[in-house]
């Protein structure tokens, strides 16, 4: 059993040991990972327990004022129109400021090698959110702080 905590769902556990990798649980349904580039990634059980959730946090757009907000925030609506007649995920911004690609499925039909292929597209997604937000910075109205303290706010 991978992680300190007591996982009360089987098949969230199952889940878990299937990924082979050595995880600490952020609580008995949820873990984090990091991947590379410092993107961070949470797994959650819902408190439903027959669904599972994966948020890969992109950027942190909280510095962010003005026309350069309401340029990001008509871009992700764009993005998350063109998203949801596509594929099962979103792109949103939390209350922090925090944009992140958010999708959720049936714990029942995830397998260790679907969940890792699940995954992996999820990460790829936030890769290339965060790519095309990257381009943004610098530009007018972009708020205090720089690019690394953004990320560090990401973790």
């Amino acid at each position: 059993m991978n992680g300190t905590a007591f996982v009360p769902n089987v098949a969230f556990q199952r889940l878990i040991d299937g990924l082979e990798v050595p995880l600490v649980l952020s609580t008995p349904r949820s873990f984090d990972l990091v991947f590379e580039g410092g993107l961070p990634v949470s797994v959650s059980l819902h408190p439903n327990g027959t669904d599972v959730a994966i948020d890969v946090w992109c950027y942190d757009a909280a510095p962010l004022t003005g026309a350069a907000r309401r340029t990001l925030v008509k871009a992700l609506l764009l993005m998350n129109q063109a998203t949801l007649s596509g594929q099962a995920l979103r792109i949103g911004m939390d209350s922090r400021g925090l944009i992140l690609v958010h999708a959720s499925q049936a714990l029942e039909r995830l397998q260790a090698v679907s969940f890792v292929t699940w995954l992996s597209r999820l990460v790829e997604q936030g890769r290339r959110v965060r790519a095309l937000l990257s381009t943004h910075e610098g530009g007018e109205d972009a708020g205090e702080g720089s690019a690394s303290e953004r990320e560090r706010r990401l973790h």
